[in-house]
């Protein structure tokens, strides 16, 4: 059994793994959506028996905020849900301090400082490490001389391997980490500094052990979001978010090259079910490591991609494409304040694709930007097929 669910996250990404049997569940969780989405991710941990509310690994990509606000809360909120994890993969200031530079300069960035230091408490509370556990050297990354790609192998017979980010985009992102922290007023490893920052954060605050009032969640809809939102995931961006009319693969910004992206394979020794996790990751540095993975220009046969960066066409590209025979896409996004996905990376999915089954497009809303796809008709002539729920889980 292998069910992956795409939680409604907003702009963001909150994806929801299970493998194994039903008398042996095993739980992957992947970010966690920006902090106005954290209540569904909340009840979904609830909805599990107390006993059962334990995952293998969780994983936080990269700094965004809508990636990163979700964990947040949930890790403050995780002893009264007793909600555990064997496993916490992100790269924060000490993974970034470790990155072999020149400079050697400490680090920071404001939500990633926070994360870092809830991690560090979770560990202290249940007196085990868990940051980046059964990774080389303790960092989610592509070593410069690595004569392979990294893989780790899970419990319930998974195996991951790590495809971004590679060496020299953790090494970009060191660079411009310190400066970041310190338009925020804060040292690198500041307790108490970032305790105050977070019990201030009036988005950030956890909701404890119960469900909570839906009145004590303000809802926010795209358009206020877009008077509230602060932009907190632009860190090393230079230039903004790309526009629809952006060159194929053109991400530049800094958190979206360092993101965590995994192929997933289940079960390792024989895999009936691959999945291309991809973050937000840049296409070329997924190209690079496809590239190293598949000789004689070969593609990669996959069960499902969950396209990077919500759909962006800056983090596609016909090269990309070119290396995946795949059938399910997965696009995580309500199109709130970027647009995604754009309407170009959908049409160069469909202008790519690889299989002899017919390309199956899986959004976790019906918005403007999604609805184009929706229509019957359209999908008959080009022999394609859609799906628009709100949420969505697939069983493979």
């Amino acid at each position: 059994m292998f069910r992956i669910e795409m939680l409604p996250a907003a702009h963001g990404d909150c994806l929801w793994i299970e493998y194994g049997s039903n008398e042996q569940v095993h739980r992957i969780l992947i970010d966690g959506g920006p902090a106005h989405t954290y209540p569904t991710l909340r009840e979904r941990v609830l909805h599990l028996p107390a006993a059962e509310r334990h995952f293998e690994l969780l994983v936080i990509t990269h700094i965004d905020a809508d990636h990163i606000e979700g964990i947040i809360r949930l890790l403050q909120d995780a002893q009264s849900l007793n909600c555990t994890f064997d496993r916490i993969w992100f790269n924060g200031a000490p993974q970034l301090n470790q990155v072999p530079d020149p400079a050697g300069e400490p680090l920071g960035a404001m939500q990633g400082e926070i994360l870092g230091l809830l991690i560090k408490e979770y560990e202290e509370r249940i007196g085990r490490t868990v940051w980046n556990r059964g990774l080389t050297d303790q960092i989610a990354y592509i070593p410069a001389n690595a004569a392979s790609l990294p893989t780790i192998d899970l419990p319930g017979d998974c195996r991951l391997t790590l495809l971004s980010p590679d060496h020299q985009r953790l090494l970009e992102l060191k660079d411009h980490w310190d400066d970041e922290l310190e338009k925020a007023g804060v040292d690198s490893g500041d307790a108490q500094a970032l305790h105050f920052k977070l019990t201030n954060n009036r988005r950030l605050r956890p909701l404890g052990d119960v469900l909570g009032d839906e009145q004590a969640e303000e809802a926010i809809t795209p358009e206020r979001l877009e008077r509230t939102w602060e932009p907190d995931d632009l860190l090393g961006s230079g230039t903004g978010e790309p526009g629809g009319n952006a060159p194929f693969g053109s991400d530049t910004s800094l958190a979206n090259g360092s993101s965590i992206a995994l192929l997933l394979e289940y079960p390792k020794t024989e895999p009936q079910t691959r999945f291309l996790l991809s973050g937000d990751a840049w296409a070329s540095v997924l190209t690079a490591s496809l590239n190293r993975r598949l000789p004689n220009n070969k593609t990669l046969k996959l069960t499902g991609f969950k396209l990077p960066h919500h759909g962006s066409i800056a983090n596609l590209s016909p090269d990309l494409l070119q290396r995946l025979n795949c059938t399910h896409y997965l696009i995580s996004t309500s199109g709130a304040l970027f647009n995604h996905p754009h309407a170009r990376a959908v049409e160069l999915l469909l202008e790519q694709h690889n299989a002899r089954a017919k390309p199956r497009l899986h959004f976790n809303y019906m918005t403007d930007t999604t609805s184009p796809w929706a229509d019957e008709d359209d999908q008959k002539t080009r022999k394609y097929l859609a799906y628009h729920p709100e949420g969505i889980s697939l069983l493979f």
